[in-house]
């Protein structure tokens, strides 16, 4: 009998020590499909320590439901794939850190059993155990010996009648995590969905389970490590879990004296369907995922560099200063950046703040969006940027990163952030140099300045144009300030904040200035109004002086008359031989013109643009008529106010033989300027508007009602006076 104890001990030991030696697994998960015609499609996934004793060809998974009776199916997957995980598991750690290299065996198969995961059973488990863990697990077991501990993974289905068939999350991201400490590590469980149901990721106890998956119990953590802080990590950067995304953000950070952390962690993906008869969101099924990751304190020396834009690029070189240079187009539209190691496309802020690009004149160009190619990791080693508008200019754009609307710059696959001002060129040729000019400014009907230009759409299509800048002096060119913009497709740019005083004060110069692609170009030549001065005297001459124009070389100009008719003025150019085209100054002869209101102008023109002055306005009356000195009027046309006190005032001769006078002046646009219901010649019109303003000089125009005459004579009478300062 004691003999026959002994065996079986023996005979348990070898076993067990078989079992818990054997795999070397790491982790693992087990997801399911459903195809259809009551077919199910199983995949389990195991991951364990390269070199060691090879995992078998075959593995079981158990199918059971308590509310269908308890019964265990089995089923048997074959091995369909064994590899090597992929060379970029050490991106953050080196091989020798982990001390192992971890190899993938994917065991798949298609269950067409009518009877399997096919009845209305709510708590189908699928599932797989094994025994026994890898030794020197930190965060289980008791003291170092976690390999007394097994593996259960499980995924669950509810095929409640009338919620139809399922098929459970598919883990997408590879779970392998070799991390340093330090770095921001966005540790990824991301899964799909075939069937649009609502995913919840959560976080498990590890389990394990007696031989067939039943007796399933969770494995306490070892404080103070938990479900919700499995690694020991910074306290300013927890370890958290978005429940929507599956994404695990944190930190890591080891305690004193420690180098390296070997910890498990268990992630569950519940899949919840909406019931439209009972309004309510039911759970339909799940998977669960069990891994090992290790943290150790030292980081490849590529790794605490953070992210670097790669020298080694295709179309990447450096210039003679050692700065990276990249190669682009006129008119292209997008940049991509090359990194040495792969990023976390969660870094990655998606309206492109991460970046900045400046012109070659310093000038910002906009980011439309950043487009990460992200993998099932989401990772990605390149970043394309969607510029609003075409890289248009010659010259070196420089691209460097900044701190995104995301609160940080890119982090790479360990967490490491990239530097900020880290710089690449962006060299581009091909463009030709944009041409334009101000052409023309005019004065329009002696009220405003217009300004004109011309663009070669050749060297600049109008489409890339924003807009145009119009800048204005007062003081021939010293001092210029903005006074508005215009689109490329209007045809100028009136200035109103120079009114009909204004333009007959001076000349004023214009230039302008085009921004294109969110870019400030070049300002143009300046251009000057012509400003023309003079005033009839009393010799019906009317001296005439302007300013020259400089729109074009070698301007001409012709002098002409316009003579009023209601409210518009009919132009002619007036024929003398002695008119001087090339110079500006003329004396005009008005003395053959009869009674009217005139204008004079100049105008010069290159066959395409034509700049016109402001206007001299005066008007002619018929020689007097010897009124009747009892009851006559004599009525000036022309006073000059000023400090000499000659004929500064308008001194009408006979009003004193009237009761009442009453005298409006109006301006050459209808505008009542000055009033007096009692008028009198010592008070008489000095010059000024009614609120004390000195008037232009210029033809006025006035009506006067004269009561309470000789006899009770009452006269109207209306005409025009010119005013002309000393």
């Amino acid at each position: 009998m004691k003999l026959l104890k002994s065996l079986l001990l023996f005979a348990f030991v070898l076993t067990g020590w078989s079992t818990a030696n054997a795999s070397h697994i790491i982790g693992g998960d087990i997801q399911y499909e459903y195809l259809g015609n009551n077919q199910y499609y199983i995949k389990l996934v195991l991951y364990r320590n390269f070199p060691g004793i090879q995992l078998g060809p075959n593995q079981t998974v158990y199918v059971r439901s308590a509310t269908c009776g308890g019964a265990i199916t089995t089923i048997n997957l074959p091995r369909t794939a064994q590899f090597m995980a992929a060379g970029n598991t050490f991106g953050c750690i080196s091989q020798q850190s982990a001390g192992f290299q971890p190899e993938v065996n994917i065991y798949e198969t298609t269950v067409s059993n009518p009877l399997v995961l096919t009845q209305n059973c709510t708590d189908y488990k699928i599932s797989w155990n094994e025994c026994c863990k890898p030794p020197g697990i930190t965060n289980i077991g008791t003291g170092n010996n976690s390999a007394t501990l097994g593996f259960y993974f499980e995924a669950e289905l509810n095929r409640r009648q009338g919620l139809g068939n399922n098929s459970s999350p598919i883990f997408t991201s590879d779970p392998l995590a070799y991390i340093c400490e330090g770095g921001t590590f966005i540790y990824t469980q991301n899964a799909v969905e075939s069937d649009g149901d609502s995913l919840q990721y959560e976080l498990i106890n590890p389990r394990e389970s007696d031989f067939n998956s039943t007796n399933v119990r969770p494995i306490p953590y070892k404080p103070p490590f938990s479900v919700s802080q499995p690694f020991t990590v910074d306290p300013a950067n927890p370890y958290t879990l978005d429940p929507q995304t599956g994404n695990i953000t944190f930190t890591a950070k080891l305690p004193p004296g420690i180098q390296r952390e070997v910890s498990i962690i268990t992630v569950r993906v519940n899949e919840y369907r909406f019931d439209s008869t009972f309004f309510i969101w039911e759970k339909i099924g799940s998977s669960n995922r069990e891994i090992q990751v290790i943290i150790t304190d030292q980081c490849l020396p590529a790794v605490n560099a953070g992210v670097r834009l790669d020298p080694n690029a295709p179309g990447t070189y450096l210039d003679p200063d050692g700065k990276q240079v990249r190669d682009y187009n006129c008119g292209d539209t997008a940049v991509t950046m090359t990194f040495t190691l792969p990023i976390e496309c969660f870094s990655v802020a998606a309206d492109g703040t991460d970046f900045r690009i400046t012109a070659p004149n310093g000038q910002p160009i906009p980011v439309k969006k950043a487009i990460p190619y992200c993998d099932g990791n989401s990772e990605t080693d390149s970043v394309t940027l969607s510029l609003y508008k075409p890289l248009i200019f010659n010259g070196d754009y420089m691209m460097y990163t900044k701190v995104g609307t995301d609160g940080n710059t890119l982090l790479n696959r360990c967490g490491k952030p990239m530097a900020e001002f880290d710089t690449i060129i962006l060299r581009v040729s091909g463009c030709l140099d944009p041409v334009y000019d101000a052409q023309n400014v005019t004065v329009t009907n002696d009220e405003h300045n217009f300004v004109q230009w011309g663009l070669d759409t050749n060297t600049l299509p109008e489409q890339l144009v924003d807009f145009i800048r119009v800048f204005r002096s007062d003081d021939g060119g010293a001092i210029w300030s903005q006074v508005g913009t215009a689109s490329i497709q209007d045809s100028g740019y009136t200035d109103y904040t120079v009114g009909p005083n204004e333009v007959d004060a001076q000349s004023y110069r214009y230039q302008v200035q085009f921004v294109a692609n969110g870019q400030d170009l070049f300002l143009t030549r300046g251009i000057n109004s012509i400003h023309l001065g003079g005033a009839l005297n009393q010799n019906d001459q009317v001296p005439m002086n302007w300013t020259s124009y400089n729109g074009w070389t070698g301007a001409s100009y012709v002098v002409q008359l316009g003579i009023k008719t209601g409210q518009t003025y009919n132009w002619s150019d007036v024929t003398d031989v002695n008119l001087p085209t090339l110079d500006s100054s003329y004396t005009f002869n008005a003395s053959a013109l009869s009674q009217g209101s005139y204008a004079l102008r100049v105008q010069t023109t290159d066959g395409s643009f034509t700049s016109e002055s402001n206007w001299i306005t005066f008007g002619i009356q018929d020689p007097p008529v010897i009124p009747d000195p009892d009851v006559a009027l004599i009525i000036p046309n022309l006073f000059t106010p000023g400090e000499d006190d000659i004929n500064s005032l308008f001194t009408i001769q006979g009003i004193e033989a009237y009761n009442r006078v009453e005298l409006v002046v109006y301006n050459r646009w209808g505008t009542r300027v000055y009033q007096n219901s009692n008028y009198t010649n010592s008070n008489a019109w000095d010059g000024r508007s009614s609120n004390g303003s000195d008037l232009a000089e210029g033809t006025y125009f006035y009506v006067l009602n004269a009561t309470g005459g000789p006899n009770g004579t009452a006269v109207e009478e209306n005409g025009s006076i010119t005013l002309m300062r000393d």
